[in-house]
Order: structure tokens, then sequence, then C-alpha cells
């Protein structure tokens, strides 16, 4: 019923001046669907985002308590540091490595004995490689020997020109594989389509004007394809982006520099992700696109991706830098880009954005030290298991807590005081 106000007044002419009377408006408080904003005080928060929202996912018309997880292959024996994918022609395998061994995981249920034994550690970078030879899952963690699988067996390959346990990434570019040398400036790659052999230096020293060492080595491309656009994107510890493009490092003209970018230094040797066209960088400004700094290195006006989180990744990079459990995934089907935050307490939290909108949220209870898309389905490895995530209500049983506090509402206009009459 509308509100009705008489005033008591009476004018000089004796008459009683009309009743005023204020109508009911209406106002329907959206959904938090801008997503987790922890950039901006409370005061400058659009009404359709959030405070906090933990377990909580924004989509485009909703939000709803994200998906649950489950059990998939147990028996491990330690923490799951590295999940890898092997993509064949008409199937796929996943494996996982923990402790001092790598155990097949494709199916659920307890995974037996071990495909690979008495490593030094379980923390592998990895890439698929399609050769004419065949199809090849390369994985270094820079103190084994690489291991190389074929689709049907496990292999240390044969490689030569440097100690072949200083490897610490692999990476595929023009149909040739690279690798970085663990703490030095030093890549090394092999010839088109071979999967072994006499690896050959290429030295990025020249180029890294901050010093530091190789960390990681992405392929970026600027028309969302493999081809003539691509480039070969070095990134060091300092933060510095070198970018060649060509094809064979040993012909001068055919392998060129296109520059050297200040982009922040980078978390982890799992920091960076290709996203399309793009590449995405987990760095201590944040998590960037890669283009966003190309045009004018660090001084870009471009937010980062990050950046409607921006105080929440500073504190995680602030407090947890140096902690093993950095990584971007980039789920499709979820319409998740997800970015793994290890913690002080030996538990994890990733922070999470729809592919879509972009709106942010945060996970807790998938206590992961890494992700692993497989078949077009999430999976991340935990203590002595691999668990399927994205899936079900519960968290392998356990209910899933949430907690959402919405940003404030003015009701249409900031300033004014307002009458609730129903709600």
């Amino acid at each position: 019923m509308p509100v009705r106000a008489i005033s008591g007044r009476v004018t000089k002419s004796g008459r009683r001046p009309l009743p005023v009377v204020n109508k009911l408006k209406g106002h329907s408080t959206p959904p938090p669907i801008g997503g987790w904003n922890a950039r901006d005080s409370i005061a400058n928060m659009e009404e359709d985002e959030a405070i906090e929202l933990i377990n909580w996912f924004p989509e485009e018309s909703r939000v709803r308590v994200r998906k649950g997880s489950s059990s998939h292959a147990t028996g491990l024996g330690g923490a799951g540091e590295s999940l890898m994918t092997w993509n064949g022609p008409s199937s796929s395998k996943l494996f996982g490595a923990a402790t001092s061994n790598i155990f097949e995981c494709t199916s659920a249920g307890a995974v037996g004995s071990a495909d690979v034994t008495g490593l030094t550690n379980a923390r592998f970078q990895h890439t698929m490689f399609s050769a004419s030879s065949g199809n090849y899952l390369y994985a270094v963690n820079g103190a084994d020997s690489p291991r190389r699988y074929d689709g049907t067996a496990w292999a240390i390959p044969g490689l030569s020109g440097v100690s072949p346990t200083s490897l610490i990434h692999v990476n595929v570019f023009k149909n040739r594989l690279f690798f970085i040398e663990k703490d030095s400036l030093s890549a090394w790659y092999l010839d088109i389509d071979s999967v072994s052999g006499t690896l050959t230096e290429f030295s990025l020293g020249p180029n890294a004007s901050l010093g530091g060492y190789l960390v990681a080595m992405g392929t970026w491309t600027r028309d969302g394809g493999a081809g003539v656009d691509d480039f070969a994107v070095f990134l060091t510890s300092k933060g510095q982006a070198i970018i060649y493009q060509g094809s064979d490092p040993s012909v001068s003209n055919d392998w060129f520099l296109v520059g050297t970018f200040n982009i922040g230094a980078p978390i982890g040797r799992r920091c960076m992700i290709k996203v399309g066209a793009d590449i995405i960088v987990v760095t201590e400004d944040g998590f960037s696109q890669l283009s966003r700094f190309l045009a004018a290195a660090r001084s870009s006006d471009r937010a980062a991706q990050s950046d409607k989180i921006s105080a929440a990744v500073n504190d995680a990079v602030l407090n947890y830098r140096s902690l093993f459990g950095w990584q971007p995934t980039f789920f499709p089907l979820g319409d998740k880009m997800l970015f793994n935050i290890p913690m002080a307490n030996g538990e994890f939290v990733q922070f999470v954005s729809h592919t879509a909108t972009g709106a942010w949220c945060k996970f807790t209870g998938w206590n992961a030290s890494c992700f692993e898309v497989f078949n077009n389905e999430l999976y991340y490895g935990g203590s002595g298991t691999v668990y399927k995530a994205d899936t079900g209500t519960t968290d392998n049983g356990s209910a899933i807590e949430t907690t959402v506090k919405t940003a404030y509402s003015y009701f249409g206009n900031r300033g004014l005081m307002k009458r609730f009459a129903m709600v």
C-alpha cells in the first residue's frame, strides 16, 4: 500500500493543502553475477558484486553453489604433484606423479604398481609432441632424466649436448622440442620432428638485461592457430618476456628477436598457459594476458585479468609465492579459468573466473596440488588420490560449505533516506 504523508499546515487563505502522497517504489536486488570484488571499497562496489563469494560460481544469469568432487584414482602413496595427459589418435591416458613414482590413473579405482619408479621428485613440466614416428608425452623435472611415453611404455630418451637431468621445462614450437636448462639462461632444442638426439644450445643471456634464469617457454600467436604468426616466448625469473619469431634458431635469417618486455616476475614453474590466441601468465603483478604487455610493456594501461581481485592476489603473492602449487588451468566445458594458490598450512584454494564474463569467485575444499583437463573433464591431485572435480553435489561425500556477502545497495539513490514498507 502507498504510504501517505499528510501535512498539518494551514495556509494564509485558511485552506489546508492537498495531502502529499509518496508512492512506493519497487527495487529488485540482483544476484552477485558480477562476482567477487577484492579491489574496490565497499562504497564503490557495483550492486551485483560480492565482498565475499566462496564456493559460489557466478554464471551469466545466476549464481550457484560450485559442483563437488569425487575420488577417482587411489593408492598413489603421497601427494599427487603432477597430472599429465597422453593423447593418441583414438585414445587418451591420464598419469599421476607422486613422491618418486608415476602411475597410470586413466581408470577409476586403485592404481596398482607404478609405471615409473625411483624418481627424485614428482614435480614435472610436460607437453604433448606429435612427430612422424608417433605421439609422445614428454616430461621433465630438473632432477631426473626426462621421461617419454609413446602410448605403450615410458622410456628415457637419448639426449646429449647438455646434462639431461638439468632440463626443467619443455615446450613445442614449430614442430620442434625446446627445453630449458635449470638455473641458467640457456634453452636447448632438437631437430625438427625429433624426439631424441643432440640438443643445440640457444642462449638468451644477451637479451636478459635483468639477469636471473629462464623459468618457462610458451608459444604465442596473433591468429589463434599455429603457423607463421607464432612467437616463441621465453620468460625469465626477473620478469622479462623475450620473444622470437622464426623456425630455426641456427639460421640467422630465419630467427628474429621481436623484443624484450618487462611483465613482472613469474610465480612457479607452471606460470604460463595458452588460452585461445593468447598466453596467460601468473606474475607478481597478477594474472595477465601476454598481449597486454606487448605495446607498452609493464606500464600498459590495460588492466590485468585479475584486476578485480588484485588485493587478494597481492596478499597471496606476498605470503605464499615461494610455495609449490601455483598453476593456471583452463577448463572450457566448465566455463572456468582456475588459478591454484598454495597456503601456508599445506592447503590450497582456487581463484576462479568465468571465462565469458570474467566474474571472479574463490573455491575452498579442493586441496589440489595440481590440475589437469583429461577427456574434457577436470581432475586434481590430492594426498595419495587423484580426484575428479566439478562433478556432483558433495566433496567426496562431505558437504560443500559456502559463504556469500553481497555488496551494499543504495536502492536506486545514494544519500536519500528510505522507508521500507514491504520486503
